[in-house]
């Protein structure tokens, strides 16, 4: 057994109307910093949240992220909060805004733009200095809430997606509500639970996976595969859609832990500069590769621990190709790469900056070319 590390956050508290607590939760800070998707704006936990900051007199700022966090986001979003005083920052969203979230309270305690301090792309290294993080994620996917790094990315002649990373910035708290995330669009359900299952079933059979890991990415795939009759019996809307993503929030939250400390894979190796060329929410991009992904693995070697979440999620009706099918099957609505624009000329770029991460088994760039080829 190899040595590891093994992080997560201080506190979760995972419930329904658990946001509720949060007014009481920033009291001790005299200015708290709010970022969040467009959506929650419009909600009644939103508009409780303020009445009750306001009748403690806390003071607070509140910004939204619409899309992945820009360099420009970030530093905008940071300044506004220097000049406020802030102690404390609130992200409550989807991945995008967690992650712009967690690169603000890092950068409230560092100079510079955040640019600077991007892997492979800056010249500085974070320090262990943020301000306390609050993550509040209203849908099921990334599993940001209990990671360390925050994606930040750009468009046009140069683009990218590179993290700011540190130990220090996994988020102090973590709430899970899955109220939150209840009227949900289908596709966003589905593009973000295929996400959480990517990052177990990578994490499961990475090279850096530990006995840690091991176990808490299997018991995501079991709630995955409870909490996935949502998408696959069109369960939206009845009696038992809360408890349903009651159960694909935990496996979205066991996913980034997994993935923080155990690494992630192929899937993820090509969906990152997939994401930096063409307009595909992170998601999407996980769940469209996933099938063809691990079928051009499966084809190479066996997977022991792929056989493993088989197993968990089917039992012992179907062996690992047909459930390769099946994960097909579920991304189908999610469409084709060319969808969200990504062109037949973009293929050399995507490829030039993918890699095979931790997976047991490596694609060679012409697999990943042909790969994106029969995906357009």
């Amino acid at each position: 057994m190899h040595p590891f590390t093994h992080l997560g956050n201080a506190k979760l508290i995972f419930g329904n109307g658990e946001i509720n607590k949060l007014a009481d939760l920033v009291k001790p800070y005299k200015s708290v910093q709010f970022i969040t998707g467009k959506h929650f704006v419009e909600t009644e936990s939103w508009a409780e949240i303020q009445t009750k900051l306001r009748q403690a007199n806390v003071h607070f700022n509140h910004n939204i992220v619409s899309g992945e966090p820009t360099p420009q986001i970030v530093d905008s979003l940071t300044e506004i909060a220097r000049l406020q005083e802030v102690e404390v920052v609130v992200a409550i969203g989807g991945g995008s805004v967690l992650d712009a979230g967690k690169a603000v309270a890092a950068m409230l305690c560092h100079q510079g733009s955040v640019l600077d301090y991007l892997e492979g792309i800056g010249t500085k290294t974070p320090e262990a200095n943020t301000l306390p993080l609050i993550a509040v994620p209203t849908t099921a996917g990334t599993g940001s809430e209990a990671t360390k790094n925050a994606v930040i990315g750009q468009r046009g002649e140069k683009p990218f997606k590179k993290s700011l990373r540190h130990d220090a910035f996994v988020p102090r708290l973590a709430i899970l509500d899955p109220q939150l995330a209840v009227g949900t669009p289908k596709l966003v359900t589905l593009a973000c639970s295929m996400d959480s299952f990517c990052q177990l079933l990578e994490s499961l059979v990475s090279t850096k996976a530990t006995p840690l890991t091991h176990a808490l990415a299997l018991q995501g795939i079991s709630l995955f595969s409870q909490g996935s009759q949502l998408f696959t019996d069109t369960l939206y809307g009845t009696p038992t859609e809360l408890e349903l993503r009651g159960k694909l929030a935990l496996a979205a939250y066991l996913s980034g832990l997994s993935l923080a400390n155990g690494g992630l894979g192929t899937v993820h190796g090509i969906a990152g500069p997939l994401g930096a060329v063409c307009n595909i929410p992170h998601g999407a991009a996980c769940g469209i590769l996933l099938g063809p992904v691990f079928r051009r693995l499966l084809e190479k070697s066996s997977i022991k621990q792929f056989t493993l979440a088989r197993q968990t999620l089917f039992g012992e009706t179907i062996d690992d190709l047909e459930a390769i099918d099946l994960f097909e099957q579920w991304a189908k609505p999610l469409g084709k790469l060319s969808d969200y624009g990504l062109r037949k000329s973009d293929i050399d770029a995507v490829v030039a900056h993918a890699d095979n991460k931790n997976s047991p088994v490596s694609l060679d760039e012409n697999e990943m070319k042909q790969l994106l080829l029969e995906l357009l």
